[in-house]
């Protein structure tokens, strides 16, 4: 009984964790919002968009990558997926330097 119980309350746990992460996900932002992160700290960065999950910020402490950004697109109510990559001053409060929007190949 107790087993399942701690089973559960992890379910629970990890259920409302996934939850919170898609918020900054599934919003879709416009390339000058994006680009309006230009100067802002790395916690108004990750209050902004998230904890940054993308493989180039594993070992990269002056950059950040986010896989899956939704922009939208030329049409309205079109999105395409992006990635994103943050490039953070390595003086001072080390604030955003460069935004890179990365749009996937088409073919």
């Amino acid at each position: 009984m107790r087993r399942l119980l701690l089973v559960l309350a992890l379910f629970v746990a990890v259920a409302g964790c996934t939850s919170q992460k898609k918020d900054h996900s599934d919003r879709v932002w416009t390339e000058p919002e994006l680009k309006a992160l230009q100067g802002k700290t790395r916690d108004e960065v990750r209050e902004t968009l998230g904890e940054p999950i993308g493989l180039y910020t594993y070992d990269a402490k002056d950059r950040w990558h986010y896989s899956k950004i939704l922009i939208a697109g030329d049409q309205p109510g079109t999105s395409e997926e992006v990635a994103l990559l943050i490039y953070f001053s390595k003086f001072g409060e080390h604030r955003v330097t460069i935004i890179e929007i990365r749009r996937r190949a088409e073919g």
